[in-house]
């Protein structure tokens, strides 16, 4: 199966993204399948502050992003 990297950092109010502060690895059958583990991961008191979420596949290329925000509203 191949591995995706679901990543989350600080997004300033100007848009910069800084460090990834989570950097997890998550193992699915398919980019739907790793797009729909990333938004049922449970966010802990430490990912508080973390505001964006991108999700990466092997090749380091983009497969889906999400600002906490659009999750929330």
């Amino acid at each position: 199966m191949p591995a995706y990297r679901l990543r989350g950092a600080v997004r300033a109010p100007d848009g910069e993204i800084g460090p990834p502060l989570i950097d997890e690895v998550i193992t699915a059958a398919d980019r739907a399948e790793a797009v729909r583990l990333a938004n049922a991961r449970e966010t802990t008191p430490p990912d508080e502050q973390v505001n964006a979420l991108w999700l990466v596949d092997e090749s380091d290329n983009l497969v889906w992003s999400l600002r906490l925000a659009d999750r929330e509203g």
